[in-house]
């Protein structure tokens, strides 16, 4: 973890310092590499943020929610940036209300991130399919994308820190949403197939 905090941090710190030693000379023209040191500096915020988020213990106000409205909240929610990528998200709820204990906001920032990464792994556009499945005593929701892939040697990898396939993520997104789904008694598996797609199946006890 130390070695991929420092790694991540100093890329852009070595970014910053060789523009602020080219400024300093006084021969270039500082205006240039503004917006480029901005940068930067904000993907050093969000790594930050993001470890943070995954070293603090979490301060969860766990209350019934109804997990179809969550998600179609999501929907509603990721529908713009889906259109953008072309692609196409369909939601299939089960029939009946089926509702779990959690904290809204933290399972909105799970699924969030789940159906993120499905949209960005189908560069080319493409359907992301969202299913809601009762089976005995959990809920099962399953977000299925027709995109690249992942590799089956690095599937073991999917949630570690630092871990990512994507040339700009952090690699902290995925861990967050298995702390999350920890902190709620809840599952996460993932199968995929390169040039076929990936699955992340999430499953949550129904509350009694």
């Amino acid at each position: 973890m130390a070695a991929g905090i420092a790694h991540e941090i100093r890329n852009p710190l070595t970014a910053l310092k060789g523009f602020l030693q080219l400024l300093s000379a006084g021969n270039e023209n500082g205006s240039k590499y503004y917006d480029i040191m901005k940068d930067e500096l904000t993907r050093i915020e969000l790594i930050v943020n993001e470890l943070l988020a995954l070293a603090k213990p979490q301060e969860m106000n766990l209350t019934r929610h109804d997990l179809s409205e969550l998600i179609q909240d999501i929907v509603v929610l990721l529908q713009t940036q889906a259109t953008l990528h072309n692609v196409e998200i369909h939601f299939h709820p089960t029939k009946e209300s089926v509702q779990i204990r959690c904290d809204g906001n933290k399972i909105k920032q799970l699924f969030i991130n789940l159906i993120k990464n499905s949209i960005e792994a189908m560069p080319e556009g493409g359907t992301v399919w969202i299913e809601q499945m009762r089976c005995d005593e959990w809920v099962k929701v399953s977000i299925r994308d027709n995109g690249v892939g992942i590799p089956q040697e690095l599937l073991q990898k999917i949630g570690q820190p630092f871990f990512t396939q994507k040339e700009t993520g952090t690699g902290l997104g995925l861990s967050i949403c298995y702390q999350i789904a920890e902190y709620h008694n809840a599952n996460i598996e993932v199968a995929s197939e390169v040039g076929e797609g990936t699955t992340f199946t999430v499953s949550f006890p129904i509350a009694l």
